[in-house]
């Protein structure tokens, strides 16, 4: 999209986005997709009217439905890999990366690290494995250095218009307001963000291919579920909700929504080390209904937090000034970052095509062998 084009598409949203819009937006992000009624009841609003400016959201292109997973409920283990390419070897390091299969999210990252970010759902019997892969394309040169952490799920952050003046059709960002905010936050650390105790896997093939089907589209009819499937309907509709539904292996639902221009945003990666668990909890407790928030969640067994952000340009120095207040106030530790090009990132759902007999496969001395063939190359 061109400059002019993103500033155009930008207008138009900002003369969609009325308080019923973002409403049913807001709506969307706590009840899914699936009940109309359901989500027309908890805004109060008529499902006439709700169904028919979500129809036109959806096919104006001002929204997309994603369902999240809880990969902890698969046996998949969530994880973040920030590596440097050597110069002019970028798309070796690339090759590198999605040579490991299991990724969910990649793209180029400048910065601290100036190489690719990865965002990876693992299968937790073979941690191990990918751990040693990612050591051994270090030590072959694949990457001159990199960052690798174990997460929990991220959670994402539901829409919300709180920060947005509709006379005006402008956001306001008081920063300051959001640091007393923090100060002053809860101290416990919300359930989302505990590390998991186990990983079971509550799912058999069926249901994983239904799953990989909802990632990509959160209100894909039990009719277009059932020819992936290849189940009738009805058993897509048993399936969802005394499977999927009755063991919670939806987290919660991603809406591709963009409130600002892409051309003059930026979105970044930030890892923050805090000063104990009770200063994290205070700041993540802060974070589910900020503008500035795309996804969050906690490196395991450690006080830090993976956050991904979405701001202005003009604010996003005001967004670090107000990090660096809050370490002054011995909140956060400290912190890094680095840029994501929103023009070059890849997407996948969950590998499926490696789950079988009921539990994911991976072929360690293949991938190994796979890497030294690209590096060789």
């Amino acid at each position: 999209m061109s400059r002019l084009e993103d500033f155009e598409w930008m207008i138009r949203y900002l003369k969609m986005l009325d308080p019923t819009n973002a409403k049913i937006i807001e709506g969307l992000g706590k009840q899914g997709p699936r009940n109309v009624f359901s989500l027309a009841k908890s805004i109060s609003l008529p499902p006439t009217t709700v169904a028919f400016r979500l129809k036109r959201l959806i096919k104006e292109g001002y929204l997309t439905i994603r369902t999240n997973l809880d990969y902890s409920r698969l046996g998949l283990r969530k994880a973040v890999l920030i590596a440097e390419a050597a110069h002019g070897r970028e798309d070796q390091l690339q090759k590198t990366i999605e040579s490991m299969d299991y990724w969910t999210y990649t793209n180029r990252c400048y910065g601290k690290f100036s190489g690719f970010y990865a965002l990876f759902a693992f299968p937790a019997q073979h941690k191990d494995e990918l751990e040693k892969y990612i050591e051994e394309a270090a030590k072959t040169g694949a990457t001159s250095r990199y960052m690798f952490s174990w997460t929990t799920n991220l959670c994402e952050v539901v829409p919300d218009f709180r920060w947005f003046d509709f006379e005006r059709k402008s956001w306001n960002f008081p920063w300051k307001r959001w640091i007393e905010e923090v100060l002053s936050a809860p101290e416990k650390l919300p359930l989302s963000l505990g590390d998991p105790k186990a990983y079971p896997v509550m799912v058999d093939e069926t249901d994983v291919l239904l799953l990989k089907e909802l990632e990509k589209d959160g209100s894909a009819r039990f009719a277009k579920l059932a020819e992936v499937a290849k189940i009738t309907p009805q058993g897509v509709r048993y399936r969802y909700y005394k499977h999927i539904v009755k063991r919670n292996l939806i987290s919660d639902y991603q809406l591709a929504h963009f409130p600002y221009p892409l051309q003059v945003s930026d979105m970044c990666s930030f890892t923050i080390d805090f000063a104990n668990k009770t200063a994290l909890a205070k700041f993540a407790n802060t974070l589910h209904n900020k503008p500035f928030t795309v996804t969050y969640g906690k490196m395991l067994e450690k006080n830090s937090l993976l956050l991904h952000t979405y701001t202005p340009k003009m604010e996003f120095s005001n967004f670090i000034e107000s990090l660096n207040r809050l370490a002054e106030k011995d909140v956060i530790r400290s912190y890094f970052y680095v840029t994501l090009d929103l023009l070059a990132f890849k997407r996948q759902t969950i590998s499926y095509e490696f789950f079988k007999d009921n539990k994911w496969t991976y072929d360690s001395q293949k991938k190994l062998k796979e890497l030294r063939k690209i590096v060789s190359a």
